[in-house]
């Protein structure tokens, strides 16, 4: 009977380690709905529904939320760290954003016309930022920094083990900040005034058809546009990112699902087109389609891999092509893994090249003059 109680209780642990586990994995992240406002003279009062405890910011428009101002500090009430559950309200005095909305209240309606400009974002403290050129905007995701196994551990007789994949080697990186898409249609003329890419018709198709050395010149240009400097990533950064960073469940193709057709658009489901960004699931950092759709360049030289350990790898120094990662339209599965690797010609422009963002840093832009 000793060894069967034993048993039993062993087996319940087990039970409820996988338990907690999955509750860990797919509890949902957590939400900010119904948010409203209402403003008399100079007061502001802003209310939301949080769903479960988080560090929540402030953001306002004045122009119907075409683009948003820093976040917000002074005010009382509801939002920065460790707001609870439930019903929330925010309370605001004298906010310089709204000085140029006049407060005329049309008495008979009881409502300020004006008010239909303003709009509040209240948003959920995630380590990202939004950064909008236009009417165009992307968000720049946190990733921690970390250490991992980079390079394809698996058998030889497994497709997605290749010769340049290997060895595997410890890589450490510092906290950077990656765009949570691949560089649009849409931003991309917002920056650039014209569309390189083959597949067209919806702005939120990826640019594409995009050479290294095209991809360079567009972050030249959006950096001075917006004060912020922005580059390719490196190779070890794109696959620490696609790993899911220090958030990683060890899957071959980038997210938690293990169904390619799941976070990618390859040559099984793609139709040999490119699809609008974020239409698939996204992996473990919030980060979409990391597995196909288009090759994204990255900073590297390509070269061949040692067993060595590293620090904030940059690649060779110099070199015939450069990186490209994550698979394509017409990859196969293989070529989606997040191990697999890719290199072309830095001045040629495929019509399955494109590309996303990197940060160092999410701080104040730097003024003109010192940029």
């Amino acid at each position: 009977m000793q060894f069967y109680a034993l048993f039993f209780l062993k087996t319940m642990k087990h039970i409820v380690l996988l338990i907690l586990l999955f509750v860990a994995v797919w509890a949902p992240a957590q939400t900010v709905s119904d948010v409203r406002f209402k403003r008399v003279d100079k007061e502001v009062t802003v209310t939301y529904t949080l769903d479960k405890a988080a560090d929540i910011r402030v953001q306002v428009s004045v122009d119907g939320g075409v683009t948003f101002g820093n976040y917000l500090e002074n005010f009382s009430g509801d939002a920065g760290r460790n707001i609870q559950p439930g019903n929330k309200t925010i309370l605001f005095y004298d906010l310089p954003d709204l000085r140029e909305i006049p407060y005329l209240l049309d008495t008979a309606a009881g409502v300020c016309h004006d008010d239909t400009l303003i709009v509040f974002n209240v948003e959920v403290e995630d380590g990202s930022t939004v950064i909008r050129v236009g009417d165009v905007a992307f968000r720049m995701l946190q990733v921690a920094g970390g250490t991992f196994n980079m390079g394809c551990d698996r058998p030889n007789d497994i497709k997605h083990s290749y010769d340049a994949d290997k060895p595997v080697h410890q890589v450490t990186v510092d906290t950077f900040y990656m765009s949570q898409y691949e560089v649009t249609q849409a931003l991309w003329m917002a920056v650039m005034d014209n569309n390189p890419s083959r597949w067209q018709g919806n702005d939120s198709l990826p640019v594409e058809q995009v050479s290294y050395i095209a991809a360079q010149t567009f972050i030249a240009r959006l950096s001075q546009m917006t004060g912020y400097r922005f580059r390719l990533p490196t190779e070890a950064e794109w696959e620490f990112a696609a790993r899911g960073g220090v958030k990683s469940n060890g899957t071959i193709f980038p997210g938690t699902a293990k169904n390619l057709n799941d976070v990618g658009w390859y040559c099984v489901n793609s139709e040999n087109i490119t699809h609008p960004v974020g239409r698939k699931l996204p992996n473990e950092l919030g980060l979409y389609d990391m597995a196909g759709n288009v090759l994204e360049w990255c900073s590297d030289w390509y070269g061949s891999y040692t067993e060595s350990p590293q620090v904030n790898p940059r690649g060779p120094r110099q070199g015939d092509s450069r990186i490209q990662r994550g698979g394509c339209i017409n990859s196969p599965s293989w070529g989606c893994a997040v191990s697999d690797r890719n290199w072309y010609l830095p001045d040629r422009g495929y019509g399955f090249c494109g590309f996303r963002l990197v940060l160092d840093s999410i701080e104040e832009p730097v003024p003109d003059d010192e940029y």
